[in-house]
C-alpha cells in the first residue's frame, strides 16, 4: 500500500510571551503531516516539538520531514523522534478511519492579571496557573486571591514546570495545605521525582508529574505513581500499548491538526473526567489555525477530516 507524504511547516505568534519556568516562549513552530492513500483517503498529524522536555527540535524533525520521499510504502515510517512518531500515528489512525466522539471539560489557563470570575462566568470550574515565574511572595498572594474566589466544587490546578528548589516547594506545600488545589505539577526537576513523594508525604497537596512524563518509557515507568500523570499526547511517540489509568490529558499549544489527534488519543484512553489542560488558543492571534471552539468543553471527533483538508488547502 503506497501512501503520498506531503508536510508543512508553521509559525504561529503568542498575543503576549508565555511566561513559564522554562523561560519566555514567543513563537510556537512545528510541523503538519499528511498522508494520502492511492484511493484519496488522507490523515492528518502534527509535530509539535517541546526541546525543554527532552523531545526533537523544530529543527530536527524538519530535515526528518524533508528526508522523506514523496511516496512511501505502508509501515516503512520510522521517524525515531517522538514527535514525528505520534503525528505519524496520528495521521495512520485517522487515514484508517478511526475517530471516536467524546466531551472533556477543560481547565482555563489562567494568566497572571486575570481574575477567576472572568472564566466562572463563561462556564469553567477547573482554572490552571503557571508557578517558578515571579517571587514567591507575590505568587502566593495571587494564588490565595484566586482561593478566595473559588466556588464550592471549583479548582485551581498550578503547575510549576520543574522550576522549585527544594526550598521554594517546601514552602509551597506549607502554604497549599488546606487549599482547593487539585494538585500541583512538577515541583521539582526531572530526576528528583523521589524526592518529591518523600517531602510531600506529610501533605495533602497531589503531587502530578508532567516534564517526567515524555515519551512512552517515562510513561511506563511512572505508571504507578501515586498522584496524577499529565501525559501530553503529542510528545508521546507510539501510541500503541497500554495506557496508565487516571492520566489528565495536556496540550502543548497545538494547531488543530494535533489538537484533534491529542483528543482523540485521549477519547481512547483518558478514562477520567478530570478537566483537560487544554485551554490554549486564545493565547495566539487570530490566525486561522484554530477550528476548535474555545470554552469550558472541548469534543473529540467534531472536527472533521474534511475540516482539517480544506484547512491545509487554505494554508499550503
Amino acid at each position: 500500500m503506497n501512501l503520498r507524504f506531503d508536510y508543512l511547516p508553521y509559525r504561529r505568534n503568542f498575543i503576549n510571551p508565555l511566561a513559564t519556568a522554562h523561560g519566555s516562549w514567543q513563537v510556537r513552530e512545528g510541523i503538519i503531516i499528511r498522508l494520502e492513500d492511492v484511493d484519496g483517503q488522507v490523515g492528518f498529524g502534527e509535530v509539535a516539538p517541546l526541546p525543554w522536555f527532552g523531545t526533537e527540535s523544530f529543527e530536527e524533525a524538519l530535515r526528518w520531514c524533508e528526508a522523506q520521499e514523496q511516496v512511501l510504502v505502508h509501515g516503512t515510517l520510522d521517524p525515531g523522534w517522538s514527535c514525528c512518531a505520534f503525528a505519524v500515528g496520528s495521521a495512520l489512525h485517522q487515514l484508517e478511519g478511526e475517530s471516536l466522539w467524546k466531551k472533556f471539560s477543560v481547565a482555563a489557563l489562567l494568566k497572571p492579571s486575570d481574575r477567576i470570575a472572568e472564566y466562572q462566568n463563561r462556564g469553567y470550574r477547573t482554572f490552571k496557573a503557571k508557578l517558578g515565574v515571579n517571587p514567591r511572595d507575590i505568587e502566593m498572594n495571587r494564588v490565595e486571591a484566586w482561593c478566595s474566589e473559588l466556588d464550592a466544587g471549583e479548582w485551581l490546578r498550578l503547575d510549576a514546570n520543574g522550576g522549585f528548589s527544594e526550598q521554594d516547594f517546601a514552602a509551597w506545600l506549607e502554604f497549599l495545605e488546606g487549599k482547593p488545589v487539585e494538585f500541583l505539577e512538577q515541583p521539582l526537576a526531572v530526576g528528583l521525582e523521589n524526592r518529591m513523594l518523600e517531602m510531600a508525604e506529610p501533605f495533602s497537596t497531589v503531587i502530578a508529574l508532567d516534564e517526567s512524563v515524555s515519551g512512552r518509557a517515562s510513561l511506563s515507568r511512572w505508571s504507578s505513581w501515586p498522584g496524577r500523570l499529565v501525559v501530553k499526547p503529542s510528545l508521546l511517540g507510539d501510541t500503541s500499548g497500554d495506557v496508565p489509568a487516571g492520566i489528565v490529558g495536556s496540550s502543548v499549544f497545538e494547531t488543530s491538526f494535533g489538537y484533534e489527534a491529542a483528543l482523540q488519543f485521549l477519547a481512547r484512553h483518558q478514562d477520567s473526567d478530570t478537566a483537560l489542560g487544554f485551554g490554549t488558543p486564545g493565547y495566539f492571534e487570530d490566525d486561522g489555525w484554530s477550528l476548535h471552539k474555545q470554552g469550558p468543553e472541548l469534543c473529540a471527533g467534531e472536527v472533521t477530516v474534511a475540516q482539517l483538508q480544506a484547512l491545509w488547502e487554505e494554508k499550503s
